[in-house]
């Protein structure tokens, strides 16, 4: 399942928004989405909306008269079939229409003609779809995961409180819909116990499953061990990726697991030289809180068949050094599967790992409100570029950069004008001397400044 489309009509700064996401070669909805802007533009927003909507859908279809003002539509691609799940954003209900609505006059007037306040009592009742022929997001193969901009860079405990009594309630009822971040990471650590306990449990089982009795116990541990792997040794796989660049590791090995229903999980990063142990909120707050994020959302996969999966990312760059950011994307590719990922971000080096058309630049037109257009940089371009060409930020430099940037075309038009053999041969010396220090290239005037 996937995006396609996103449509608001009268709310908040967005009046009048139309957004294709579609593959303008192939036709198909992204498997990923960046949304970068000025501050206030909506990328929050806009994630928030498609968690609302995501919650909602599939719900029961109230009269069409819920198509009004304050209006928010997405086109949603579910394999073979394509279809509109639309919301008045002051009701909670949805209703649902094919595809084909688009072509439809009535939809077209109020949807795309900005002058359109009001639909018939029937709008587009020709196009309605029953709810019961719409996916509810309900199922253990799908997963709603919203990771918001945290505020707070502590844990309120080290490690996460909570115990083992709180993981097995997983067993009974395992939640479609996450909210990751450092304030949930009690949740984690459930999902870590949780993970530990599944696979003791199905190991009994798989002992205990007649097929095997014929095989020698160490066939059968074997078997069980090579296709059910151990939840912490993958979690230190992921989170060494980071870490080692600190010389940190995940202590797996000095792991206590719970056995009282009172027990909390203890395990801890070590520096790998001395092998002491470190809390984590010793770790700097960038590293802990991206390393409990892609843990966290690792652990919400493991073991898992994702059919339907959605990723919301708000600001994944916050505390984080440039060095993590370059392979920032790709980490959370990583680990999720047959998964939507929408990001919100301010940073150029996150963005230019989008194509130009999953990169989606907000901006405000001449009235205030909210108009998207796609980038234009290519994929893994220098992120300046974007800077320039998508962000539309005027300069890359500051003031002493532009200042110097001028002189350096000064001196370019003066030496050659100046006849003084000692004068020119100082021109020519802080000429390259700005050139050097900023390494700047004359032919790149119109994109610089």
């Amino acid at each position: 399942m996937r995006i396609a489309k996103i449509i608001i009509k009268g709310f908040q700064q967005f009046e009048n928004f139309h957004l294709d996401l579609e593959d303008p070669e192939t036709g198909l909805p992204p498997d990923k989405v960046c949304f970068i802007g000025p501050n206030a533009t909506g990328k929050t927003t806009l994630l928030n909306l498609i968690l609302v909507l995501l919650h909602d859908i599939g719900s029961s279809v109230p009269h069409p008269k819920i198509v009004d003002k304050p209006f928010f539509a997405v086109k949603i691609h579910d394999g073979t079939r394509k279809f509109f799940a639309c919301a008045n954003l002051m009701i909670t209900n949805q209703v649902y229409y094919d595809h084909l609505v688009e072509q439809s006059e009535e939809w077209q007037r109020f949807v795309i003609d900005q002058t359109q306040q009001e639909v018939s009592e029937n709008f587009c009742a020709d196009y309605l779809i029953d709810n019961n022929s719409v996916p509810r997001l309900t199922d253990v193969r799908d997963l709603i995961i919203e990771v918001t901009a945290d505020q707070r860079m502590h844990l309120e405990n080290d490690p996460p409180a909570t115990s083992l009594n709180d993981a097995l309630k997983l067993f009974k009822n395992f939640p479609v819909h996450h909210g990751v971040s450092i304030s949930s990471a009690a949740r984690f650590w459930d999902l870590l116990i949780y993970h530990i306990k599944k696979r003791e449990s199905d190991k009994l089982q798989y002992l205990d499953d007649p097929k095997n009795e014929k095989k020698s116990v160490e066939e059968v541990k074997a078997a069980f061990e090579k296709s059910n792997p151990e939840i912490l040794p993958e979690i230190g796989k992921l989170w060494n990726r980071v870490l080692e660049k600190a010389g940190l590791e995940f202590d797996v090995e000095a792991a206590q697991i719970p056995v009282q229903l009172n027990e909390n999980l203890q395990a801890f990063v070590k520096i790998k030289a001395s092998g002491k142990q470190l809390r984590y909120n010793e770790l700097s707050s960038g590293i802990r809180n991206y390393i409990f994020r892609l843990g966290h959302i690792r652990a919400l996969y493991f073991q898992r068949k994702i059919e339907r999966g959605f990723l919301l990312v708000d600001e994944p760059e916050n505390s984080l050094y440039p060095d993590i950011l370059y392979g920032l994307v790709d980490d959370y590719l990583s680990i999720i599967e047959n998964t939507q990922l929408f990001m919100a971000t301010h940073n150029p080096i996150i963005a230019a790992q989008f194509k130009p058309h999953e990169r989606i630049h907000l901006d405000f037109d001449d009235r205030g409100f909210v108009t998207a257009t796609h980038g234009v940089t290519p994929i893994g371009d220098d992120p300046n570029d974007l800077l320039i060409k998508d962000f539309h930020v005027r300069s890359v430099y500051g003031k002493e950069g532009i200042q110097n940037w001028e002189r350096f075309l000064e001196l370019r038009r003066l030496i050659p004008e100046t006849s003084d053999t000692i004068r020119k041969q100082q021109l020519i010396d802080e000429y390259l001397k700005i050139g050097n220090a900023y390494n700047f290239d004359p032919d790149e005037i119109h994109e610089k400044v």
